[in-house]
C-alpha cells in the first residue's frame, strides 16, 4: 500500500499546485474586497462633502428671462367715461316749479328736464313792454312832428320864393324840419334798443324751461320742488349731470417705447371685471400727439360702442393693444435688478451654479417687472432678490420659481 512518504513526486507537486491555487485566490478575493470597501468609503465622504457644501451655499430663487419678440399685446389701465358729459345750469333765477326727470331717466336733446318760476324776470319783462309801448308812442309823435315840420318848410319855401315872406323866416323852417327828422330817427334808435331789451327778457323768461343739450342719460338730480337757483356756473349750482354712454371713451397712457405703433383706426379689447372672459371691440379714436414729458407716455382714447348699455362711466377697465417695438426687449422682475454705485446689474446663475453679475441698461419698469433693452440675450437664470454683497463668483444653490406669460405685456 502506498503512503503520503511514499506517494510519487508529481502526486505531491500537485498537490502543492492546488494549495497555492486556493491561497492565491483567497487573496485576490480579500484584495478586491479591499478596493470596493476603499471605493465605498471615497464615495461616501465624497457625497458628505457635497452635502456638507451645498447646506452652506445659500439658496436662491431663480427665473428665467424672457425676451420678448417685435409684436405684443400691450395690457394698460383705463377709466370708462362718457363721450360727452355736462352739469345742466340755469341760465335764468328763480325757484323749481316742477322738474320732469330723475337719475337713470333716458333723455333726447330738447326734452323739458325742470321748469322755473321767474318772477323777477315776469316783471321785467312787464316793464320792458310796457316802456316799448312808450317808444313806440314816441316814435310816432316825433314822425307826426316831423311831417308837419315838412309840410311847413316847404310853405316858407314857396312864399319866400313869392316874396311874401323874408328868407330868414324859410331858413328857420328848414332847420325845425331837420331837428324834426333828426328827432325821429332818435326815436327809433329808442325803440329798437327797448326791442332788444324786451326780446332779451323774452329770451332768459324762456330759460325758464331746462331743455337736455343731448341725448343721454341723467346720472345727478340736484334739485328738488321749490329749489331757489341762479343763472350761472359763477353764482348758482348744477340742476343736472347729463351723460351721454353710448359709445364711451377710454383714456390710456401708452409707454414712450411702443407710442410710435399706436394709429387711430386700431384695434383694441377692452375688458372690465364685471363681465369675465368678455372683452368689448374698440378701436383708437384718437391720440394726443406728443408724449407727456413727465411720464414719457401718450395719452391715447379709445372708443367702445355701448348700445346696450352694459358699460357704465366710471367703471375700471383693462385695455389690450396690440404694438411693436423698435428693439428686442429682455422681461425680468423688477427685485432682480440692483442698484449701486458701480451702475446697474443683473445677478445670473450658470450652469456650474456660479453667480455673475452683467451690466444691463433697464427700459421701462412696470413695478413688477422691468425692461433690459441692453445686455441679456434672454434664457439666463436671474436670481429673482440678490442677497446684498453678492460677488462675481459666488457659488449659489439655485432653485426655479415659475415665470408670467412671456407674451402679454402689462402696461399699468
Amino acid at each position: 500500500m502506498t503512503t503520503a512518504a511514499t506517494a510519487p513526486p508529481s502526486r505531491r507537486k500537485n498537490r502543492r499546485a492546488s494549495v497555492l491555487a486556493v491561497v492565491v485566490a483567497f487573496a485576490v478575493l480579500i484584495a478586491l474586497f479591499a478596493v470596493g470597501l476603499v471605493r465605498r468609503l471615497n464615495e461616501h465622504a465624497t457625497a458628505a462633502r457635497v452635502a456638507h457644501n451645498s447646506a452652506a451655499l445659500p439658496a436662491l430663487a431663480v427665473t428665467p428671462a424672457v425676451s420678448e419678440g417685435w409684436t405684443r399685446e400691450l395690457r394698460v389701465p383705463g377709466d370708462l367715461v362718457a363721450v360727452t358729459q355736462t352739469m345742466v345750469y340755469a341760465r335764468a333765477s328763480g325757484y323749481v316749479r316742477k322738474w320732469y326727470s330723475d337719475i337713470g331717466a333716458h333723455v333726447q336733446a330738447g326734452d323739458t328736464l325742470a321748469e322755473l318760476d321767474t318772477p323777477d324776470l315776469d316783471q321785467q319783462l312787464a316793464q320792458a313792454r310796457a316802456s316799448l309801448s312808450q317808444k313806440v308812442a314816441a316814435l310816432k309823435q316825433a314822425q307826426a312832428n316831423s311831417d308837419y315840420l315838412q309840410v311847413t318848410a316847404q310853405r316858407q319855401d314857396t312864399l319866400a320864393r313869392q316874396k311874401l315872406v323874408a328868407q330868414q323866416d324859410a331858413d328857420q323852417a328848414n332847420a325845425q324840419a331837420a331837428v324834426g327828422v333828426a328827432t325821429v330817427a332818435a326815436a327809433k334808435a329808442d325803440m329798437a334798443a327797448q326791442q332788444a331789451t324786451v326780446r332779451q327778457l323774452e329770451q332768459l323768461v324762456a330759460y325758464g324751461r331746462v331743455l337736455a343739450p343731448f341725448a343721454g342719460i341723467v346720472t345727478q338730480r340736484l334739485i328738488d320742488v321749490g329749489s331757489l337757483v341762479n343763472a350761472g356756473a359763477a353764482q348758482g349750482g348744477a340742476l343736472f349731470q347729463l351723460q351721454a354712454t353710448d359709445p364711451l371713451r377710454v383714456f390710456i397712457q401708452v409707454p414712450q417705447t411702443y407710442a410710435p405703433s399706436v394709429h387711430v383706426g386700431a384695434e383694441a379689447r377692452v375688458e372690465v371685471r364685471q363681465y369675465p372672459g368678455r372683452a368689448f371691440s374698440g378701436k383708437v379714436g384718437r391720440t394726443a400727439g406728443a408724449l407727456d414729458p413727465t411720464t414719457r407716455t401718450l395719452t391715447t382714447e379709445i372708443e367702445v360702442p355701448n348700445p346696450a348699455g352694459e358699460l357704465l362711466p366710471g367703471m375700471y377697465a383693462d385695455v389690450r393693444l396690440p404694438v411693436a417695438v423698435s428693439h428686442r426687449v429682455v422681461r425680468i422682475p423688477s427685485s432682480a435688478v440692483v442698484y449701486d454705485a458701480t451702475g446697474v446689474h443683473v445677478a445670473v446663475v450658470d450652469a456650474a451654479s456660479t453667480a455673475h453679475l452683467v451690466t444691463v441698461q433697464p427700459g421701462r419698469d412696470n413695478g413688477t417687472e422691468v425692461e433690459i433693452v441692453d445686455g441679456l440675450s434672454g434664457g439666463e437664470m436671474v436670481i429673482v432678490s440678490p442677497p446684498a454683497g453678492l460677488s462675481n463668483g459666488t457659488r449659489v444653490q439655485a432653485t426655479p420659481v415659475a415665470t408670467g406669460d412671456a407674451g402679454q405685456e402689462d402696461g399699468g
